[in-house]
C-alpha cells in the first residue's frame, strides 16, 4: 500500500503563467519541504505538443524545478492522464523502483480557440467516427437522450448536476468558475449539444496538481496525517463508441470500480470525485460505480443527495464542471481534494466524518477509466 503525503495545486482558470511556471506553483510547496526525499517524478500531461509545441515535457520540467537527476517520465491517457498516473507512480513505489514519487499534474490549453481545443481533443476518437461529425460533447448529447428516454429521467435533474457543481465550486479558491448558478440559468444558457447547455460542459482551464506518494511505511515519517490509497485499479472499453452494445454501461467505469473495490475492501465511500465533463456523465458514472441506483440516479440530484451534506456528496471540488478541466491536470486535482476531505481541510467544502473517498479519473469518453480508493487507515 502507498500514501499520498503532501498535495497542492493552483487557480483553475485562464492564466497567463507558462507550462512550465504552473507545473511549478502546483509543485513547489511540496518542494519546499521534501524535495531531497524525492527520487521519481511522474508528469501527467496529454497536449503539451498540440497547445503549447513542447515535447520531452517531463525533463524539461524536472530541470526547470532544478530536479536534473531525478528520473522522470510523462503519462499521456488524454483527460484519464492524472488516474493513470498516480496508477504508474504506485507501481514505481509497490515495486521497490522508487520510494517517494512527486506525481506533476499540468495542462495549459488556452493558447488554442474553442472550436481548436474541441478539434484536439476529439482526435482521440477513431477516425471512422469523426469523419462523420462525432465529437465528444456530441455523444453526451446522445447519452443524455438516452437516459432521459429510457428512465423517463427528467431534464431539470440533468441540469441539477450543474446547480451543485457550481454551488460547490463557488466555495472552492482554487476553481475556475466561482460562481452559483440557478437551474433556470442552466437550462436557459446557449445550447452546446442538445439538450445539453453551456453551463453543462466543463470550462478550458489551464492549471496544475502535485501530490507526493510514498510507501506506507514511510509516510508517518513524512506527515502525521497520511492519506491512504487503498485501491487504485483501471478498466478498458473499445475506443469505437459504435461498437459498444449499451452507451450508458461504461464498462471501463464499471470494471475499474468492481477491481478497486475488492482491492481495498471498501463498500462504502463518504464522498466521490467523478469526471463529469458533461453533466450527464456525472450520473451514468455514478451508477456505473454503483453510487446510485442503476436508472435512478437522476433522482438523488432532485432530492439533494448529492450535496455536501447529503446520503453521497460528489464532486464537492466543484468538479470538471465549476473547478475546471486543464486535461493532464485534473485526475491529479481530484485526488488533491480527496486528501484534503480526509484529511478535514476542505474548509466550507468539507463532509462530515469524511474518512473514505473515491475518484474517477477518465480518459476520452470511457476508452479507459482508472478509480482511485483512499481512506484514513491503511
Amino acid at each position: 500500500m502507498v500514501a499520498i503525503v503532501s498535495a497542492s495545486l493552483t487557480q483553475f482558470g485562464k492564466r497567463r503563467e507558462s507550462l512550465f511556471d504552473l507545473a511549478k506553483e502546483s509543485s513547489l510547496p511540496i518542494l519546499r519541504s521534501f524535495r531531497d526525499d524525492i527520487d521519481f517524478v511522474v508528469v501527467s500531461n496529454s497536449y503539451s505538443g498540440e497547445f503549447n509545441g513542447v515535447s520531452g515535457l517531463n525533463n524539461l520540467v524536472t530541470t526547470y524545478l532544478s530536479l536534473d537527476y531525478v528520473p522522470s517520465i510523462r503519462v499521456d491517457n488524454t483527460s484519464g492522464s492524472g488516474g493513470s498516473s498516480v496508477l504508474v507512480a504506485k507501481s514505481l513505489l509497490d515495486s521497490g523502483i522508487a520510494r517517494s514519487v512527486l506525481v506533476i499534474g499540468v495542462e495549459k490549453m488556452s493558447t488554442l480557440k474553442t472550436r481548436d481545443v474541441t478539434s484536439v481533443i476529439s482526435s482521440l476518437l477513431p477516425p471512422r467516427e469523426r469523419s462523420v461529425g462525432i465529437s465528444v460533447p456530441s455523444l453526451a448529447s446522445l447519452m443524455a437522450k438516452i437516459y432521459m428516454e429510457k428512465y423517463g429521467a427528467k431534464r431539470e435533474a440533468i441540469a441539477q448536476v450543474a446547480v451543485k457543481n457550481h454551488r460547490n465550486g463557488a466555495k472552492n479558491p482554487y476553481a475556475h468558475i466561482r460562481k452559483e448558478v440557478s437551474l433556470d440559468d442552466v437550462l436557459s444558457s446557449t445550447v452546446v449539444a442538445d439538450p445539453l447547455t453551456q453551463f453543462e460542459f466543463c470550462p478550458i482551464s489551464d492549471g496544475s496538481a502535485s501530490i507526493l506518494m510514498v510507501r506506507d511505511q514511510d509516510a508517518l515519517s513524512f506527515t502525521s496525517k497520511p492519506v491512504y490509497i487503498k485501491g487504485v485499479a483501471m478498466g478498458s472499453d473499445s475506443s469505437h463508441i459504435t461498437d459498444r452494445e449499451n452507451l450508458l454501461e461504461m464498462r471501463s467505469v464499471r470494471i475499474a470500480g468492481e477491481k478497486a473495490r475488492r482491492m481495498s475492501g471498501v463498500t462504502r465511500f463518504d464522498f466521490a470525485e467523478l469526471h463529469d465533463m458533461a453533466t450527464i456523465l456525472e450520473i451514468v458514472e455514478g451508477e456505473a460505480l454503483g453510487l446510485l441506483r442503476e436508472g435512478e440516479g437522476w433522482k438523488y440530484y432532485m432530492e439533494g443527495e448529492t450535496d455536501i451534506d447529503g446520503e453521497i456528496p460528489i464532486n464537492t471540488s466543484g468538479g470538471l464542471n465549476s473547478k475546471g478541466h486543464p486535461i493532464g491536470a485534473s485526475g491529479v486535482a481530484q485526488l488533491v481534494e480527496s486528501f484534503l476531505q480526509v484529511r478535514g481541510e476542505a474548509g466550507d467544502r468539507q463532509v462530515k466524518n469524511a474518512r473514505v473517498g473515491l475518484s474517477l479519473s477518465m480518459a476520452g469518453f470511457g476508452n479507459s477509466a482508472t478509480v482511485t480508493i483512499v481512506g484514513d487507515e491503511p
